[in-house]
């Protein structure tokens, strides 16, 4: 059974902190990475973890600002921590003072810090979502699509009140991601069987 801790420290005690529990067992670096918070706060959040000789794992976090934020570099007591920071410093925008300052894993021409959310990605721009499988198709040939995970709306969040709601099964049959049903297309049918059933009654009537 793993037994998983986490600590959360400021970022003037993050070396500290990481050579503490280093003298505490947790001597094996595992991986060290970044997430961004916008959207909850305006930092991004540094983690660490390490591994001690029973397999228990320990997480050291901090967060730092967003905006030119900075931390002391780990490389003076786990040197493998040296390129996960210069992997979290170019794509996060993070310093790691005292490290390794390359900046070799981006092209120079790379925009700055590729992996923070707000960061637009090309593809999205170059293809607005739902993207069409050919650029040159026109808007009105696509049709509304959602991505793998996501439950078509006509199942779950735009659903008919008058349906009530949908049974697990259901949810989960919806959820591969492709094409979806349209409300304005459900609403079209709806108007072409009224205008099926007028049509017939009219009939019924004969002519006058």
């Amino acid at each position: 059974m793993r037994d998983d801790l986490t600590r959360r420290v400021d970022p003037a005690d993050w070396v500290d902190a990481v050579r503490a529990a280093r003298d505490e067992g947790f001597d094996r670096f595992d991986w060290l990475d970044a997430t961004d918070d916008i959207g909850r706060a305006s930092t991004v959040t540094v983690v660490c973890q390490l591994r001690d000789r029973a397999a228990r794992t320990l997480r050291v976090r901090t967060s730092v600002s967003r905006e030119g934020g900075a931390l002391a570099s780990l490389a003076g007591i786990f040197p493998g921590a040296g390129w996960c920071e210069r992997e979290a410093g170019e794509g996060y925008a993070v310093e790691f003072s005292g490290g390794d300052d390359r900046r070799l894993l981006l092209a120079p021409d790379a925009p700055e810090a590729p992996l923070r959310k707000d960061h637009p990605l090309a593809a999205r721009v170059a293809v607005p979502w739902p993207g069409a499988a050919d650029p040159e198709e026109g808007a009105r040939a696509r049709r509304r699509m959602v991505p793998p995970g996501v439950p078509d709306p006509a199942v779950w969040g735009e659903r008919d009140p008058a349906a009530g709601p949908a049974d697990p099964e259901e949810v989960a049959a919806g959820v591969s991601g492709a094409r979806v049903r349209r409300s304005r297309d459900r609403s079209q049918d709806r108007d072409r069987s009224q205008d099926r059933d007028r049509g017939r009654s009219r009939d019924e009537r004969g002519p006058r």
